[in-house]
């Protein structure tokens, strides 16, 4: 009879991220995660088989996460809907400490060909958020949406530099500029800090 399982495949995975972040993926190890849950390592290792199994379900999770994520949002399309989807995402980004963490993430994706598909896919499952938002009578409402999206990453890896105003604030200034080009008669007001 198999023995019962102590901690959930979720709260490992928890564990994980949170070893993940901490130590980045180079320091990334097995032995983190199971000392960080208590448990040994050889069964984690039961569970996950390695590092890279575990690696890539964390990354599997996090695809599922974003989709649900997104998902909680209300659709309003018009550029005011576009502009409180975006203020909505950005200020979920947080204060920007720990974002070099996530950097080093984005480092991995690049360096395995299915953490890069589901980077991509990840990346597109938000431009597809901005697109459905964006008035239906708007040329190329796919290439607007993709140019939001390179301004949101774009100005997360300035502000990584600057850190000067908040993350929100300085993300959001760069995007109302944009919008205001495409809809200049909407006054896209920043949330107060």
């Amino acid at each position: 009879m198999p023995r019962p399982k102590l901690h959930s495949d979720e709260a490992i995975l928890d564990a994980a991220m949170g070893v993940l972040l901490r130590s980045g993926p180079a320091g990334f190890t097995l032995n983190d995660v199971a000392v960080a849950l208590g448990m040994s390592r050889a069964a984690l290792i039961q569970r996950f088989k390695n590092k890279d199994t575990l690696y890539l379900r964390l990354m599997e999770r996090s695809g599922v996460q974003r989709r649900d994520y997104l998902a909680t949002f209300p659709v309003e399309v018009g550029p005011r809907g576009v502009w409180r989807f975006i203020t909505d995402i950005v200020a979920g980004m947080g204060t920007g400490e720990g974002l070099e963490s996530y950097l080093l993430l984005a480092w991995e994706d690049l360096r395995d060909v299915a953490l890069r598909q589901m980077a991509l896919e990840r990346n597109l499952m938000v431009r597809d958020a901005i697109t459905a938002r964006l008035p239906r009578d708007l040329a190329s409402r796919e290439e607007v949406a993709a140019v939001l999206q390179d301004v949101i990453a774009g100005a997360t890896m300035q502000w990584l530099v600057e850190r000067k105003p908040s993350l929100t604030r300085y993300v959001l200034e760069r995007v109302r500029r944009v919008l205001g080009l495409l809809f200049p008669q909407e006054p896209f007001e920043l949330p107060k800090s």
